[in-house]
């Protein structure tokens, strides 16, 4: 499944959660924390999962140091061996996206 974050509209934690929120298939019991991302994203959503993340930047510097603990716990998932997610960035409307 291929999902789409236009950064433009990321600009906290919450708008992130909000955004994961929309995906088909998460739980009306997924906790707003970094755990719960984790798992959400390696065990209970069906893989391979892909988020697309347009306007990266956008929400980098909105976002701050937060940017960088919800794309490590993304980045952190990607490696997990049992894992069927990928994180994919991208800054402005191109789609070429960043691994």
């Amino acid at each position: 499944m291929d999902v789409h974050f236009d950064g433009r509209s990321i600009r906290s934690r919450d708008d992130f959660y909000a955004e994961i929120e929309r995906i088909e298939g998460v739980p009306d019991w997924f906790g707003r924390n970094l755990d719960a991302l984790f798992d959400l994203v390696v065990a209970v959503l069906p893989g391979p999962l892909t988020i697309h993340w347009s306007h990266a930047e956008v929400s980098a510097d909105a976002m701050g140091p937060d940017f960088d603990i919800v794309t490590g716990v993304l980045r952190d998932a990607e490696g997990e061996p049992r894992s069927r997610f990928k994180l994919r960035l991208s800054e402005g409307v191109t789609h070429e996206f960043r691994e």
